[in-house]
Order: structure tokens, then sequence, then C-alpha cells
């Protein structure tokens, strides 16, 4: 796909715009649903575009089977050292917050931020000077890490210098004196310690493989009676269930939400894609990509309804600065956007009335959604893999039991009170 140069429509773009920068100024709990797309110009990539980490990393040299091999738990378990080769890429370091990251600190200063949502793993919403707490890591952040074995906490700067020389950080806390001695159990216990609950398809290496001495300095520590777990960063890898947090939140912000914003982010991987449709259908739905966005069809669904009420397609960054100036209403010309003027195919059905084009706008081809991360659900009760129906929570977010355990574990949850449904 190419990025098109919008046409300027004159007046009409602006009224528009101006139009929805006055529908984000009257609310006061906007939910914002981030993705790779706001921290793509401070220089970190994305992962699934042409020129993202996928498609560029040299998973080879780093000795994995595929690329996506990088953030798969079970590959992590067997061998940590890939990822830690490529750890330092990671962090953020000096990296300054784009304009995409300020304008949310300034809708947090305005009062006008209820919570962010972020899957990104950087921290830049903190660093532009979101508040801690109005910030919710979806798939976790690189802010702190914990011992596999353990559980010990560590912050960032305690296994810096590791990442930095690309060699995997062990725990250095005393060892519990029915640890397990051999690099071999240790390696067995870790990966068993903390078993994943959801699972990808994985390319990966079936050989176990063991840290070496000269990498970990694993026996000099095992010796001082040191735990020696590997300290993996707290973020989320394929084959991890994303933290409890993210639906509490949710589940509290349902109550009060007023508008969505979805920024940067193709919702392909779940269950983050759900939250589109999981808030209420009655608040204000925004998109803000460089291309239209179409939620995961549902087996049973034959329609293909659009999701937002309004799509400003192109670089976040562009369309967050000109939606900023038309919500100050400085009377400065917004932009050189302009709008759709026939209907087209890469709109997804989305009525071309609702969409803006800026620069970086993607409208040429056949755009499809990417597809989902292919991904087995396990049953919170019973923690096994559900390989016949799911029931689904329909008030819980990411909540699903199996048949065996519905009946039971259904009339304890909230005590009954939530309604179950199978989920298509």
């Amino acid at each position: 796909m190419e990025a098109a140069t919008p046409v300027p429509l004159g007046d009409a773009f602006d009224d528009r715009l101006t139009s929805i920068a006055q529908l984000v100024e009257s609310k006061k709990n906007i939910v914002v649903l981030a993705g790779a797309g706001l921290s793509v110009s401070c220089g970190i990539p994305d992962f699934r575009s042409k020129t993202g980490l996928y498609a560029t990393l040299d998973y080879q040299e780093l000795g994995l089977a595929s690329p996506e091999d990088l953030f798969d738990i079970e590959t992590f378990h067997d061998d940590p050292r890939p990822f830690f080769r490529f750890a330092h890429s990671l962090y953020p370091g000096s990296i300054e917050p784009s304009a995409s990251h300020r304008f949310l600190a300034w809708l947090d200063r305005q009062g006008k931020l209820l919570r962010i949502y972020t899957q990104n793993i950087d921290t830049l919403e903190q660093v532009a000077g979101v508040r801690a707490e109005k910030v919710v890591y979806a798939h976790g952040s690189l802010l702190d890490a914990t011992c596999t074995k353990c559980k010990a906490k560590y912050g960032a700067a305690d296994i810096a210098d590791d990442v930095k020389s690309g060699t995997v950080p062990l725990c250095r806390r005393p060892r519990n004196k029915k640890a397990k001695l051999s690099t071999e159990d240790s390696a067995k216990e870790t990966a068993t310690s903390d078993p994943p609950v959801v699972r990808r398809e994985s390319l990966r290496r079936s050989a176990k493989r063991t840290l070496t001495k000269d990498e970990s300095n694993f026996e000099a520590l095992q010796k001082q009676g040191l735990c020696c777990g590997v300290v993996k960063p707290n973020i989320t890898f394929f084959g991890e269930k994303i933290g409890n947090d993210v639906g509490r939140k949710l589940q509290q912000d349902y109550k009060t939400a007023d508008a969505l914003v979805v920024m940067g982010t193709s919702l392909s991987v779940a269950p983050m894609s759900k939250v589109v449709e999981y808030l209420p259908p009655r608040i204000p739905k925004i998109l803000i990509n460089r291309n239209v966005v179409c939620l995961p069809k549902k087996a049973n669904d034959n329609s293909r309804g659009f999701a937002f009420d309004h799509c400003l397609l192109g670089n976040c960054d562009d369309v967050v600065e000109a939606l900023e100036r038309a919500m100050k209403g400085d009377g400065q010309t917004i932009s050189d956007g302009g709008l759709v003027q026939n209907d087209e195919q890469w709109l997804l059905g989305q009525p071309k009335e609702s969409v803006l084009l800026f620069p970086g706008a993607v409208t040429s081809g056949a755009a499809e959604p990417e597809p989902e991360q292919k991904v087995l659900v396990h049953c919170d009760e019973c923690r096994n893999v559900i390989s016949g129906k799911v029931w689904n929570c329909k008030t819980c977010f990411d909540f699903d039991l199996c048949d065996a355990c519905h009946s039971n574990a259904s009339s304890r949850h909230f005590d009954g009170k939530h309604e179950f449904a199978v989920e298509s």
C-alpha cells in the first residue's frame, strides 16, 4: 500500500475537523487505546509493517527460527539469550516523546483523560508527562523486571548493565535452600514455574539449551548461594496472559468513559483488539491511524459494519497537531488535509463522510485487516486449554470458562450476577 497525498477541499475539511475537535473538547473521560504508531516518529519501529521490526530483524543471526520467536515465551524459556542480545534496542534511553505522546499529556492536563491503555512498552507516555495512574500498560513495560524462578522484583536500572552488554541478567537474591542446583534443573524449573496461559503457534527450534558459564557467570553466582533465575522484563510475551489490571481498569472505566480514541494500532492482537467492542456502544469512537481498521469478524456475523464514528487517517503526529489546534480554536488554518470523494474498497465499509485525510494516509489497494495472532483460550478456572465451547463473561473483559467449569464457576463469579455466553 502507498501513502496518498490528500486533496485539499477548502473550508469543508476545516469545518469537519472543527466539529470533531468540539466533540473531543466536550468530553471529560476519554479512553485512549494506543499502539506502535505513536512511537514510530521517535525512531522506534512498529512490529508488522513492511519496514517494521519483524520485517527487518536478522532473526537467524540471533539464533531464532522466525522473527516472532523473539517475543515467544516458550522460546524465551528454552533459551533467553537471543532476546537479551536484542533487548538493548527496546529500551527508550534518551528517546524523546512524539507529538502524539505530548498530545496525550495535554489531554491529561486539560482534565479530559480517563485512561490510556497502551500496547507499547516504551513508557513514553509517562516521559511526556501523563500521570502514572492514567496509564495501563496492556503488554507490560520496561520499567521493572521479575525473576522467573523466585519472583524477586527488580527495577530497570538493576539489569541495565546486562541489557546494554547483551547478556542474560540473573537473580542475585539469596537462594532458597530447596532450590535446584544444576543449570539444567534450574532451567527446567524456570520453564515450568510460570506456565503460559495463552499460546501462539511457534516455529521455534525444539532443542533445549542452557546458559553458558562465560555469558552469564551462572556457575560463579550459584556457588555464592544466589538464586540465579533469569530476570525477565515485565513485558507480555506471546504465550502469556495480559495482566489482571487491564480487565479491572476496563471494567471500572466502562461506567464513566464518554469517548474512545484509538491511535496508531491495527487492532490485530487479541485480547486488546476486543476493547472497541467491549466499551459502551453509546460513546463516540474516533480512529487516528494511517489506514482504516476493521474489527475482527465474528463467525456468526454476515455483515461488516464499520466501527468508528470518525476516522482521521494519516501520521499520528500530523493528525493530533491539527486536532489540538482546532480544539484550542486559535484561528489558524488547521491543515492541508482532504476529504474522501468516492466510495473506495480501502474504506472497508467505513462511510466516506466519516473519514478525513492527513499526510501519510494510506488510501490505495484493497486493504484488509491484519489477521489476529492465533491464540488458544485458557479457562480462567481450571487453567486448561479450552478445546470446545468458550463461555465468555459478558461483563468482565477477557474472562473465559470451559464447558466443564462453566456451571460451578459461573455461579461463584461475582455471586452469579454476571451473565455468560458462548463466544462465537
